[in-house]
């Protein structure tokens, strides 16, 4: 790299500025995710709690329908609906501020993650044995379609592929989610995987604990540990937006880069020393992150 084009890096890196917003959450709420998706954020966390904003910036509580003593772990937008889940519950909504109902379906255990594909299914992924559970409508049924020994933290589609990943550094892939999911190395060894996302400039990258992160351009193949930034810190979640990387963990760090296989630069994230665990891009012109003590903050990015 160029003198030149390094001091414009470097340049671009300082423009991202992170602004704490009032999140309407009280009581040192953990906003565990939040996500965006046709004209909505939504962010989700402890004890129950929902709240919805159009601008990423003037926040509303609304009824989520989960129990004061629940944690909503997960969400996403897809085919015109809002899904929630967490303690073994899922709900959804076609207006998010308007009313959330509870699936009839039975799931076993937590429900850490959703989302949904462009092949048109939602998959969940749990901690309970491993399992994964898919519907084309999340309103109506979830079949399970796999289980295994341990727990799953999160799942994510992308170019024709599903990949679940979770405890133990394990990675599953599959092309069609109520078929065959299957084992690859991920090169996490015995420390968990927190988050998987794909990137339009064909990226996967898995982040986890201990600092790990690996990158991959085919997620049935090989995954290449890279260098972070967190040092030995956990890493709790990945996005991709407008170019840029963006990963966040605890003690309030967060890291941005162009291209994933190369350096992560350590940016101020406004959280402190606050776990930071969500994430997201709203796909034209802000990115927004949330975490722990009711924070959520925002960015404009480059």
């Amino acid at each position: 790299m160029s003198i030149e084009v390094f001091q414009s890096f470097s340049r671009k890196i300082r423009r991202w500025i992170w602004t704490q917003q009032t999140s309407s959450f009280s009581g040192g709420t953990w906003i565990d995710w939040i996500y965006y998706g046709d004209g909505y954020w939504v962010a989700v966390g402890s004890t129950g709690k929902l709240a919805t904003s159009t601008n990423g910036i003037n926040w509303t509580q609304r009824t989520s329908g989960y129990g004061g003593s629940d944690t909503i772990r997960g969400g996403c937008y897809g085919n015109g609906y809002y899904v929630t889940c967490g303690a073994g519950k899922v709900f959804t909504a076609s207006d998010p501020t308007s009313t959330w109902t509870q699936n009839g379906s039975t799931f076993a255990g937590l429900l850490y993650n959703v989302a949904y594909g462009a092949d048109g299914y939602f998959v969940i992924a749990s901690d309970d044995h491993a399992k994964i559970y898919v519907a084309t409508d999340p309103t109506a049924a979830w079949t399970e379609e796999f289980s295994g020994s341990w727990y799953f933290s999160a799942v994510a589609y992308g170019n024709g592929v599903w990949v679940a990943v979770g405890q133990v550094g394990a990675l599953y892939t599959a092309t069609d989610p109520t078929g065959t999911w299957t084992s690859r190395t991920s090169g996490f060894g015995a420390d968990e995987i927190q988050g998987i996302a794909y990137g339009a400039d064909g990226y996967w990258v898995a982040v986890g604990n201990t600092g790990k992160l690996s990158t991959a351009t085919d997620p049935t193949g090989t995954w290449t540990a890279r260098t972070s930034s967190f040092g030995t810190t956990n890493i709790y979640e990945v996005a991709y937006g407008n170019g840029w990387w963006v990963a966040v963990g605890n003690t309030g760090k967060m890291a941005v880069t162009k291209d994933p296989t190369g350096t992560w630069t350590q940016i101020t994230s406004s959280f402190g020393t606050d776990l930071i665990s969500g994430i997201a891009y709203n796909g034209s012109s802000l990115w927004a992150a949330s975490g722990n003590a009711d924070k959520i903050a925002t960015s404009p990015g480059l």
